[in-house]
């Protein structure tokens, strides 16, 4: 995973790319713009894109790494929105604490 958002965090933050939420039902109604917005600020999940120097530093191991998909607090950290990034994406900074979950990897 590299890291195309044109952001760095610093200190104790983590850069995470938030998934998107889909704006369409899986029956193919289109989900009106100002809801699938809503929805998007309430996003809970992404993919760990960068952690700063000094994220985990009080703690005995690094909760996340690179790659990882985790959750954190609903409307946790700094938003940067598609307007704001390199890439057209959405991503949140948080402080490393604010990560909740790390999915494990499949062994398969």
């Amino acid at each position: 995973i590299m890291n195309t958002s044109g952001w760095k965090p610093t200190g104790h933050r983590v850069l995470v790319r938030v998934e998107e939420v889909e704006r369409k039902t899986e029956s193919g109604i289109i989900i009106a713009d100002i809801t699938a917005d809503k929805e998007q600020l309430g996003q809970d999940a992404g993919v760990v894109v960068e952690i700063g120097n000094t994220a985990y530093s009080d703690q005995q191991a690094p909760w996340c790494q690179v790659g990882d998909n985790v959750k954190f607090g609903r409307y946790a950290g700094q938003i940067i929105s598609k307007k704001q990034s390199n890439d057209g994406l959405e991503y949140r900074v948080l402080n490393d604490l604010d990560i909740v979950l790390v999915k494990e990897k499949d062994n398969g």
